[in-house]
Parts: C-alpha cells; structure tokens; sequence
C-alpha cells in the first residue's frame, strides 16, 4: 500500500481530519480548516517539501500551501485547487470536485479561498492566508 493510500485510509476512517506524511514519519491531525497546515508553515515553510497529504478538503488556499508536497488527496477539492497543483506539477486526487470551497454556513465562498482568488505564488498566498485569519479573528 502507498503513503497516499495509506492516508487516503486513515482520513477516510475518521481517525483524523489531516493526514501527512513525512517520510517515515505519520502526522495525524484534526484542526479545522487550513489550520493544521499552518502549524507546520509558520514553524518551517518548506515543512510540505517532499510529503504526501490527505486531507477531508484542499481548496485553492491549501493547494498553494502544499504546491511542494509529492502529492495531494481531498476527500473533496476545488477546480482552483486542482489548476494550482497542475502547476506546480503536484499529484493529487480527490473524491469529489467542486468548483469552489464554500464558507461554513455554506452562503458564499470560503473567506480563504476567497483571500488567495487571484494569486498563484505560494508565498503571496501564505501571507494572504495570514492576513485573513488575522482579520476574522479579529471579528
């Protein structure tokens, strides 16, 4: 069995939300959103180099967070997700394609996805992604 199988398996199981794997080393988390992969961001910005990801959704904002995985699976994922990861040569796969991630109450676009609709560069949309979640908290 692959990595990617091996945490499509564990995703799939409920037993966590996100499902990274770093070589020989299994990270299983449950924050929400793109929080998990946040952690590991702010902490080392190439922590996604090489890995293989699972997780229940990769919208363009993840997509850009994890441009330098090995590869990407979504139990569901945007169209915008999946440009992002053709170009950065990422392979992925996913259970069911969307053409946009919506927000919670699920009345318009997620306010990440939102934050990074016109931004290709990982960088740029790390920090996108910053000032976002910096801005709803403070609501």
């Amino acid at each position: 069995m692959t990595k990617l199988e091996q945490a499509k398996e564990l995703l799939e199981s409920g037993k966590a939300c996100c499902v990274i794997f770093r070589g020989e080393e299994l990270l299983l988390e449950n924050g929400i959103g793109v929080k998990p992969l946040m952690k590991y961001l702010r902490e080392d910005r190439n922590f996604f180099a090489g890995a293989v990801v699972a997780d229940k959704i990769i919208g363009k904002a993840a997509a850009l967070l994890l441009s330098n995985a090995a590869e990407v699976y979504g139990s569901v994922m945007s169209g915008t997700a999946q440009e992002v990861l053709d170009t950065y040569q990422v392979p992925y796969s996913c259970g069911e394609r969307v053409p946009f991630i919506q927000n919670r109450t699920r009345t318009g676009m997620c306010p990440l996805e939102d934050a990074v609709r016109d931004i290709s560069d990982p960088e740029e949309g790390f920090d996108a992604i910053e000032a976002r979640i910096a801005e709803l908290m403070r609501k």
